[in-house]
């Protein structure tokens, strides 16, 4: 079968290939990925900015339906249609693993990049890892789960939406526009998302489409005097950072009232940043961050996609085949799409 296949580190090295039909443990389930989403992460990977174990099938965000199972599963059907957390488990043994934090175990076996991912048409993945789709979820938008379920343990379970807060997303990629939405359906009484003027046509647009109170180009717009004004001076209750650019970073800071949040979600690339600390402890901030998903964000996720209090269809831009994922890579990269489907 053909798989989209990162073969030696470094810039470029990724390439359709036939790869051998995957093996399934006892207690495994071969899932048929019926979409699967190009994020952030898989661009890096072709561009060697992020570290992975070639030869590697890339890819963890995906929807699909359960087509075998192994002996040992209990409790699943051939024919479930299903979403995976990205791995197949930790070291088992490690604080995290023990404590029922495997996603941060530093031995996580997680597919896309260290062992074998979802650009593919099989994908055989432990039962511990699934989760079912309502019948009233489709494939395509199941597929957006992971990515949704990492800005819930960031925004809702790590830092907390209170009733009535204000909330001020800065970036509007994908993670952003999921963490502006699912801060609204978290009670957020006013959300405000920034962008560029490069966002300005589409992800600021679809923004407003998924019911974001304030789209803000903030090469056009103060925006540290907006927010002063919807909230007569005292500054944002939260503040989630997932732009990543060195700025903005030093402006939620700035944005952040006394004694309020701030979420940390979006890398840098950098070694060091500079931040001013003096302001950080004056204004006595709660500053969290998260990376990766739990068993519990997953099941939110899932559930505000069948209920609509997360919109996710107005975020996937374009469908490809396999085989022509150069195309959504590139729309991606030119920031001409949010989510890119490809359907192995």
């Amino acid at each position: 079968m053909e798989a989209l296949v990162k073969t030696e580190e470094g810039k470029g090295y990724l390439g359709i290939q036939e790869v051998e039909a995957p093996t399934m443990g006892d207690n495994d389930v071969m899932i048929k990925v019926r979409a699967a989403g190009i994020c952030g992460t898989d661009l890096h990977i072709r561009a060697g900015r992020f570290h992975c174990i070639p030869p590697v099938v890339i890819g963890h965000e995906f929807s699909g339906e359960i087509v075998e199972m192994g002996p040992s599963v209990q409790g699943w059907q051939v024919g479930d249609r299903v979403v995976a957390e990205p791995h197949r488990g930790g070291c088992g043994t490690c604080r995290y693993c023990l404590t029922g934090q495997v996603e941060v175990c530093s031995n996580k076996r997680a597919i896309g990049y260290k062992v074998d991912g979802c650009f593919t048409p099989f994908l055989p993945l432990p039962t511990f890892s699934l989760h079912k789709i309502p019948d009233n979820v489709s494939y395509d938008q199941a597929a957006l789960t992971e990515p949704l379920a990492v800005v819930i343990k960031a925004v809702l379970e790590r830092s907390r939406v209170e009733p009535e807060d204000l909330v001020v997303v800065q970036g509007c990629g994908p993670i952003g526009l999921l963490a502006a939405a699912a801060a609204k359906a978290g009670g957020a009484r006013c959300v405000v998302i920034t962008g560029t003027q490069r966002d300005e046509d589409l992800r600021l647009r679809v923004a407003k489409e998924i019911g974001i109170d304030h789209a803000v180009n903030v090469e056009r717009e103060d925006l540290l005097q907006m927010v002063r004004d919807l909230t007569r001076g005292l500054g944002a209750d939260l503040v989630v950072e997932a732009s990543g650019a060195e700025s903005a970073i030093r402006q939620a800071f700035e944005l952040v009232r006394i004694d309020g949040r701030i979420a940390g979600l979006g890398l840098t690339g950098k070694d060091q940043i500079s931040l001013n600390w003096d302001m950080t402890i004056k204004k006595a901030v709660h500053l969290t961050c998260s990376y990766s998903s739990t068993w519990t964000s997953w099941e939110r996720a899932v559930s505000m996609i069948s209920l609509g209090k997360v919109l996710v269809d107005p975020l996937i831009t374009a469908r490809f085949p396999l085989t022509e994922w150069e195309k959504g890579f590139e729309l991606l990269e030119d920031l001409k799409a949010i989510k890119v489907l490809l359907l192995p």
